[in-house]
């Protein structure tokens, strides 16, 4: 039996001038069926009618890029149909190269090291190049081959690639990063009457998504309404958006003051504090609308807020003209199971006078959070 590998690998490198590796890698079709290599070790040389070798290019045209290293046909001669039919049942390729050609769609959820689920997650398939993202719940679906890699990636956390062997639901764990995400920060512009303006933003970490896109400044024409024409894109919107990352030594995260508010009466809680602080209707709401879903995972929040001076450790804003009244607001905050004391944080009354520019934005400091221990 063995005498046939032999006598196939010799005349392969014969017709190809390739080595062993080529000849391991070549395609073997036995009566017009491709089939494993170990078909080889069940044949004998005298039931060989017929060899023929193909170059790379020959094998490639009939059987497309899996004869990319040549093909071996052989024909043979006494093996009754019925042999054949159980070798080919045994050894035939074709039914694996079906099947891992064939597109499927998987399901999976993408969790935290906490188990909680990562809303947002990207994932994308590096071979098809199909991207989705996970829901509010973590859950993905996409489509794939067998043995297609995907890459599940947030910007909190370090990406993980995991490759497609069968049709299982996946169950995606993603590593904190250690960074803590500025989540959200947004910009309104109220000037008293049309403005051109500039604005640099300077963050003291890594910047990450930004729109619209903003390349050295953002180059705007803001009307009093609070629309805001970007002369880049040539597009209006409702406000300026960035994300990042930064890293705050320890002693940042020892917070002597807050509030402890429980899920169920985090509405009236951010209604009361942001419109003391000078927030409108409108704005308040879509912070409420942002991070609501956010909070409301966790029983009780501890919720701390930088304001205005603060917010500069995180980000500085260069506008020019500049406004007569700035609102920066981000919040920072964690999950707690237990009510917990904490002295109440002091906020100060912002009042709007002349041109206004408003910021809110937040982070989850959570993994600063040794045990969730104030």
């Amino acid at each position: 039996m063995k005498s046939l590998k032999i006598l196939l690998f010799f005349l392969f490198a014969i017709t190809t001038f390739g080595q062993e590796k080529a000849f391991n890698e070549a395609l073997i079709v036995v009566n017009e069926k491709i089939v494993y290599k170990d078909i080889l070790d069940a044949f004998d040389s005298k039931n060989i009618e017929s060899v023929k070798v193909l170059k790379d290019k020959e094998a490639i045209a009939i059987y497309g890029q899996i004869g990319k290293n040549g093909a071996i046909l052989i024909t043979t001669k006494t093996i009754s149909k019925r042999e054949l039919k159980q070798l080919y049942k045994k050894y035939s390729l074709e039914n694996s190269i079906k099947n891992e050609s064939d597109v499927f769609k998987i399901s999976g959820t993408v969790y935290d090291c906490e188990k909680l689920p990562i809303p947002g997650a990207y994932i994308k398939n590096l071979n098809s190049k199909a991207e989705t993202q996970a829901d509010f719940d973590g859950k993905f679906s996409i489509e794939v081959k067998l043995n297609d890699i995907l890459e599940i990636s947030f910007i909190e956390f370090k990406s993980h690639k995991i490759k497609i062997e069968n049709k299982e639901n996946l169950v995606v764990n993603l590593k904190s990063d250690q960074h803590i995400i500025l989540e959200k920060p947004v910009i309104y512009l109220y000037p008293t009457e049309k403005t051109a303006l500039d604005i640099k933003l300077d963050v003291k970490g890594k910047l990450l998504t930004t729109f619209p896109k903003y390349d050295k400044n953002w180059e705007v024409i803001a009307e009093p309404n609070g629309q805001i024409f970007d002369k880049k894109t040539n597009r209006y919107y409702s406000s300026l958006f960035w994300d990042g990352t930064i890293d705050f030594p320890e002693e940042h995260y020892k917070y002597n003051d807050g509030f402890i508010v429980p899920k169920e009466k985090l509405t009236e809680f951010f209604i009361e504090k942001l419109e003391n602080i000078g927030l409108n209707n409108q704005e308040t709401n879509d912070f409420i609308q942002y991070w609501l879903p956010v909070l409301e995972r966790n029983k009780y929040n501890f919720i701390h807020f930088l304001i205005n001076e603060k917010c500069s450790e995180i980000a500085t804003l260069n506008v020019n003209p500049k406004p007569e009244t700035s609102i920066r607001i981000y919040v920072e905050f964690y999950g707690l199971e237990n009510f917990k004391n904490i002295n109440e944080q002091q906020l100060p009354k912002t009042n709007r006078r002349g041109f206004t520019l408003v910021e809110w934005g937040g982070s989850d400091v959570s993994s600063k959070i040794k045990n969730n221990e104030l």
